[in-house]
């Protein structure tokens, strides 16, 4: 039942949604035949915006899709050095053996 619920939610979120942005091509619309600068768009449109977020929102995060992310299982088998070990960043070319060459004179 949750899951339908939030289902339903998340398609109200879009639709809410997708009339805001018909919305405010419709205000640009407007302001542009009656010769005014755009300002930003208007409040309403952003309150509305607003809350097409927060229900898709809750709709994705109730739909219970969502799988736990568990690190530990993989790091368990790893050891805390081999997390350093970046051998593409190994460089035998630098200026080391120059300053041993100096401070050995």
């Amino acid at each position: 039942m949750k899951r339908g619920i939030a289902k339903i939610f998340c398609i109200i979120g879009i639709s809410i949604f997708l009339h805001t942005v018909y919305s405010a091509l419709q205000h640009r619309k407007y302001l542009r035949l009656t010769d005014q600068p755009f300002e930003g768009v208007p409040f309403d449109i952003v309150v509305e915006c607003i809350i097409s977020l927060f229900l898709f929102a809750w709709g994705i995060i109730n739909s219970q899709f969502l799988i736990p992310i568990k690190a530990s299982t993989h790091l368990a088998k790893k050891s805390f050095d081999s997390y350093d070990y970046r051998p593409n960043f190994t460089v035998f070319n630098h200026r080391g053996k120059y300053l041993y060459e100096i401070l050995n004179k």
